[in-house]
């Protein structure tokens, strides 16, 4: 069980690619400048030239982005494989929200959004599965690790926390969209790369 927690370990910790993609995606940005706090992450996946009455934007890196999304899903499908015998209670509930989190992000890159309302329909199905399937993920976890893993459970919590007001600031459309964006979804992000650390540096118990 020990190898098995280290695999699934790695698997979380390595959610630090999705960050290095996302910032390589930004760095190939063209015309009008993107921004952080206002642009949604998904426009980074478009592989078509945008155009605005200001001008023009374009992703060059818009297969990278997209790779950086299916991956993202494949890992976290990949680790819930991995520690599903580790999850303490509730397994019926966190293991459906992990495996919603993880589909809904590979439909997220294999779908980009666009130009045409089937592919939108389609990417947004994914990201409303990714988002709100990530962020129910870290409430079903806090829950089921609080009785046995207090520190976790109260680092799960507060991630959890920060990706709800995400949540809620993209639904009542306060503030920049990217930002609220980035808070539901960067949180979940955060949180694997903290728990991974965690399983591979604790002890076997």
């Amino acid at each position: 069980m020990t190898a098995r927690r280290r695999l699934g370990g790695a698997l979380l910790l390595l959610a630090v690619a999705y960050l290095l993609g996302e910032a390589w995606a930004v760095a190939g940005w063209r015309g009008l400048p993107y921004s952080w706090t206002d642009d949604a992450i998904s426009t980074l996946g478009v592989p078509e030239v945008m155009w605005t009455s200001e001008g023009s934007r374009e992703s060059t890196r818009y297969a990278a982005m997209n790779a950086t999304f299916v991956a993202s899903g494949v890992r976290v499908l990949l680790a819930t494989v991995v520690l599903a015998p580790f999850v303490p209670r509730w397994r019926w509930l966190v293991l459906p929200l992990a495996l919603a989190h993880g589909i809904g992000t590979v439909v997220v890159g294999f779908v980009p959004t666009g130009l045409t309302s089937e592919r939108a329909n389609g990417h947004g199905l994914g990201a409303a599965l990714a988002i709100g399937g990530g962020t129910l993920l870290l409430l079903a976890l806090t829950a089921t690790l609080a009785a046995r893993h207090r520190g976790l459970a109260i680092w799960t919590g507060a991630c959890a926390a920060v990706s709800v007001l995400g949540c809620a600031l993209v639904l009542v459309g306060v503030g920049g969209f990217g930002l609220a964006e980035r808070l539901a979804v960067d949180a979940v992000i955060i949180w694997q790369i903290g728990a991974g650390a965690a399983l591979l540096l604790s002890r076997p118990r």
